[in-house]
């Protein structure tokens, strides 16, 4: 299935959220999902803090598929003023290019991103929220009003629906699932911000589904629409040579 906010010609997406909320592995399952409608394919690393940050690792083995990777020049990334990579003003600016925005690097990463937003705009992008409640600072309804209300004001675009991530791992639980997604929904709630859908790994993402699933995918389950994912990663912010399986 492909839900509304892909529905369009070559949407634009941008993945703001806490550090571990799972905006990685969220960019990689929607480029190559998205690769498979579209011939162009742009997947955005705006880590332009983090030298060593996790897409890049992946590069040969995602762009075979049909994404092409972008991310900065770790010579402009390294710099006292973080610079934002040539290529991602090029994909924003080719309407026939879908594009997804990795956003990372806490508030120096945050900042920069402001000069994209008019861009945003005219290219109406989603800006998603990633939230994984099972990560510090994230666990509550007050600190992910804390949070949100941070990330949003760094970032200078606003969220247009929230992405649900709830996990621990390899130790998710269906219970565990519902669990963190009633916060979520608490939140959602109470800012008003949509939830655009949840993620899970393709093993229980079939549970919700009560049938096969081939990650990436789209469906409508027990938990609402869910994007069935492959976890690069056996926990989300997991960082290192190791972790490219």
């Amino acid at each position: 299935m492909i839900p509304s906010f892909f529905s369009g010609p070559a949407p634009v997406t941008f993945l703001i959220g806490g550090a571990g909320a799972g905006k990685t592995e969220l960019s990689l399952n929607l480029a190559t999902w998205e690769a498979s409608r579209f011939k162009q394919v742009s997947l955005v690393d705006l880590d332009i803090v983090n030298p060593f940050f996790r897409v890049r690792k992946l590069k040969d083995q995602i762009e075979k598929l049909g994404v092409h990777i972008i991310f900065p020049d770790l010579r402009v990334a390294s710099g006292d003023i973080p610079g934002l990579p040539g290529a991602a003003w090029g994909a924003m600016e080719n309407l026939e290019t879908a594009v997804v925005c990795d956003i990372g690097g806490g508030e120096p990463g945050l900042r920069p991103l402001g000069r994209m937003k008019d861009h945003a705009d005219q290219r109406q992008a989603n800006v998603f929220f990633v939230i994984n409640p099972y990560r510090p600072g994230f666990s509550t309804v007050a600190e992910l009003e804390k949070s949100y209300s941070l990330l949003s004001e760094l970032s200078a675009m606003k969220a247009t629906c929230l992405v649900a991530n709830p996990n621990i791992s390899g130790e998710t639980s269906p219970e565990i699932f519902r669990e963190g997604m009633a916060v979520i929904r608490e939140f959602s709630q109470h800012k008003k911000v949509k939830i655009a859908f949840s993620i899970a790994d393709a093993g229980l993402a079939e549970i919700f589904k009560s049938a096969p699933v081939k990650a990436p995918e789209f469906f409508d389950g027990s938990e609402g629409l869910m994007l069935a994912i492959r976890r690069y990663w056996d926990v989300p912010w997991q960082f290192g040579d190791n972790a490219n399986h």
